[in-house]
């Protein structure tokens, strides 16, 4: 929040002690109004902190809820794969298994064949024995009883063989699909950590930001909590100041100068430099709040010089705000009224009288920040200054 949101609140009853005479009941009614207005504003920023804050909690939460989201699926990413390194474990050894069976049935057939091809290569051999030849004949029953027994028993065996052939490859199949839906639910569940990490980014980064705002807001609190104290304790002795000026009145020097009012768009620049902040109306880009500029901001050329008098005119205040340094008012003709703030020293005490150009003391190492008033109104000081001036 810019500091001469506070400070005009500030000078708006110290030149309202300047401006009116004693007595005058209805501006110190204006003046009590404005009071209230501030601690509205006080009210209101309190609001927006406590809404801000439940935004703040709201934003938290959502940012935990994301990192417990990711934390949970990591471990079940990390469970995933060890079931996949199990999964694939299980499948090698299957192969190996079913390579095995498929050697044994092989090596069954082969050796099925070859008693085949040995029995009929036999009987050929034989047929030509002399059918009286009984040893012959008992020699070649045997062999066929013997190759009808190892017949069956290999049979068995590869018949046993391509049942455990069909159950390993039906297993393995098995194995395989799930390992498919592992893979699948690892992408899904690593696709769902990215997505949560990058809302969760997002939150945080939301966070900083409201973060930022309630500092800003914190800030203003304490400013207008300032304000409103210096306000109050200068309501209280404004009747007292008042009845006081009244007294001195008569004793204190006059100046002399032509009417301000004639000097609308003549008024020397009180310091050289360039406008970096204009009169009006203002909307934040952090905090979205709007305020009013009533003055403007000018940054200083590089070089000697200090901050001089626009026109002729008394010194009605001399002081300091916190966060604007020192500023000085002076009072012209016709309930006129010029600012300078955000001076590093201040060269002139209150009631001097002063012409055009007297120095006013030295500029900070920021700004300086000018005012033009007519009474309670705030004018716009380009309007008034000689722009060629700077």
């Amino acid at each position: 929040m810019r500091p001469y949101l506070f400070i005009t609140l500030f000078l708006s009853v110290v030149l309202v002690s300047y401006a009116i005479p004693a007595g005058d009941a209805q501006n110190l009614r204006e003046n009590k109004k404005e009071l209230e207005q501030i601690k509205k504003q006080l009210s209101d920023t309190k609001g927006k902190i406590d809404s801000l804050k439940t935004v703040e909690n709201n934003l938290q939460k959502a940012i935990s809820r994301y990192g417990e989201r990711v934390s949970r699926n990591r471990k079940l990413v990390d469970r995933m794969r060890r079931d996949l390194k199990a999964v694939k474990g299980d499948i090698s050894h299957n192969d190996s298994l079913l390579h095995y069976t498929d050697d044994r049935l092989l090596r069954k057939r082969e050796n099925y064949t070859d008693m085949l091809v040995d029995f009929y290569t036999g009987r050929r051999m034989q047929s030509a024995l002399d059918p009286l030849d009984f040893s012959g004949r008992m020699s070649q029953s045997r062999r066929r009883l013997y190759l009808a027994a190892v017949s069956g028993t290999t049979t068995r065996e590869m018949i046993q063989v391509g049942d455990s052939i069909r159950l390993l490859s039906g297993h393995i199949d098995s194995l395989q699909k799930h390992d498919a839906d592992l893979n699948r639910l690892r992408r899904e569940k690593e696709a769902r950590i990215n997505l949560d990490k990058t809302l969760r980014k997002k939150e945080e980064t939301s966070l900083g930001s409201v973060r930022r705002q309630s500092t800003l807001l914190r800030d203003r609190l304490v400013s207008l909590s300032e304000v409103a104290r210096e306000m109050e304790d200068i309501i209280a002795r404004l009747e007292e100041v008042q009845r006081q000026r009244r007294q001195d009145q008569e004793d204190l020097p006059r100046f002399s100068s032509e009417s301000f009012a004639g000097l609308k768009g003549a008024l020397i620049p009180p310091i050289k430099g360039k406008i970096v902040s204009t009169f009006g109306w203002k909307t934040d880009p952090t905090t979205k709040l709007k305020s009013f500029a009533p003055g403007i901001d000018i940054k200083p050329t590089p070089g000697p010089g200090g901050v001089s008098a626009s026109a002729p005119g008394r010194v009605v205040y001399v002081g300091s705000l916190r966060g604007y340094s020192n500023f000085v008012i002076l009072e012209h003709d016709d309930d006129y009224f010029t600012t300078y703030a955000g001076l590093s020293g201040v060269t002139v005490e209150l009631d001097d009288v002063i012409n055009v150009g007297r120095k006013l003391g030295d500029c900070g190492t920021g700004n300086m920040h000018f005012e033009i008033r007519k009474g309670r109104e705030h004018l716009d000081p380009v309007i008034w200054l000689d722009i060629d001036g700077f």
